[in-house]
């Protein structure tokens, strides 16, 4: 299991812009630079971040904010922004098992439960981290 690598990319995102958009332009190039993405794929991320109201971004002269209190501001939150459907597909079924064989007529019933608890299971754990806590790992 692999969670989409844009929710770290945000997250360095949003701890960088917490920490420094007081003090410099959070632009798109500057995150590039800090994350080593280029700084398309991080317009697409902030583009999703500000449809969910956790960043605003300034086009121009104003950079990045943080819209959002880090303390209030979950992994579920930011995950959820990128991939609204994503716990759908933490774990994917192989899309073609055999109709004519008996486990493979029934392998996608036989796994939904289990996969939906797990998903649960990972938005719960999601849905009790912080962006404070985040912060907090960071400046120590």
């Amino acid at each position: 299991m692999r969670l989409n690598t844009k929710c770290s990319i945000a997250l360095h995102c949003l701890i960088f812009i917490s920490e420094y958009e007081n003090s410099v332009k959070v632009t798109s190039e500057l995150l590039a630079k800090s994350t080593g993405c280029n700084a398309a794929a991080i317009r697409n991320i902030l583009n999703a971040l500000q449809k969910a109201h956790i960043v605003s971004v300034v086009r121009g002269v104003g950079g990045a904010h943080l819209e959002r209190d880090p303390r209030k501001l979950t992994l579920w939150e930011v995950y959820h922004a990128l991939e609204p459907d994503g716990l759908s597909h933490m774990i994917g079924f192989h899309p073609n098992p055999s109709e004519k064989c008996p486990v493979g007529r029934q392998i996608s019933s036989v796994l939904s439960k289990p996969y939906a608890r797990i998903g649960d299971a990972a938005r719960k754990a999601m849905e009790e981290i912080t962006l404070q806590q985040l912060l907090d790992d960071y400046r120590q």
